[in-house]
């Protein structure tokens, strides 16, 4: 099945904005499937990139780990979200690593194929609008990180990664390092949105209950106090 069939949601996506309905088709169709049964590394931090990756089903990881090897988690990307288009654009190495998570699903757009859509103002413009709508992004969730408590990063960071499925395949050890705090804290708030029927906890497997009721519990400056160091 071509891919402007298979994932049609990805017509409407940001990077074809605005494009026409045949040049939207002919560019999904053109890019190269890529589908992952295990987390795998699809960008690594100091390579290059290649080409773009656009993100059709699942989640994808962005890290990057710094001088003295601490690893930093950036954002956990959805469907119509992209990656490495400007280091491929650039000629430059990547600067963070991705990692695909199971069941994610991409179309990978190699170099020669980007430059040529590049011929097109629009489509130049929606990478554009990609780049300030992801310095928003990242700006919000530097101000989630240094003022908000932990449970409200935690129902933020949930609320975000549950986007594209309500089942997100990662230990709590691992949901500790991306919330910013101990495992024993994060379980007892995972605890906490089990006992409202927010979520259900499964091994190593946490299905959204209740989406909504998260973004509202995230939302709640009432929550906990505000401006709370970190656990």
């Amino acid at each position: 099945m071509k891919n402007s069939l298979r994932f049609e949601h990805l017509l409407e996506c940001e990077l074809l904005k605005d494009m026409s309905e045949d040049d939207r088709i002919d560019f999904l169709d053109s890019c190269s499937l890529r589908s992952f049964s295990k987390p795998t590394l699809i960008l690594a931090q100091g390579e290059p990139a290649n080409g773009m990756t656009l993100i059709a089903e699942g989640v994808v990881e962005v890290s990057c780990i710094g001088p003295e090897g601490h690893q930093s988690i950036i954002n956990h990307a959805g469907p119509g979200e992209t990656l490495g288009e400007i280091e491929a654009i650039g000629e430059r190495m990547c600067a963070a690593s991705c990692v695909a998570f199971p069941g994610a699903v991409t179309l990978f757009c190699a170099t020669p194929l980007l430059f040529g859509q590049l011929r097109s103002t629009v489509f130049v413009r929606n990478l554009l609008a990609i780049q300030s709508d992801r310095i928003s992004r990242d700006n919000m969730f530097k101000m989630v990180d240094q003022f908000y408590t932990v449970g409200q990063r935690l129902c933020k960071y949930l609320h975000r990664m549950s986007t594209s499925t309500a089942t997100l395949t990662l230990s709590q050890a691992h949901l500790a390092e991306i919330v910013g705090c101990s495992r024993q804290t994060v379980n007892k708030e995972l605890g906490q949105l089990r006992d409202k029927e927010l979520i259900a906890i499964n091994k190593r497997k946490i299905r959204v209950l209740n989406r909504e009721a998260l973004g509202a519990l995230a939302a709640d400056m009432s929550l906990d106090r505000a401006g709370a160091p970190r656990h």
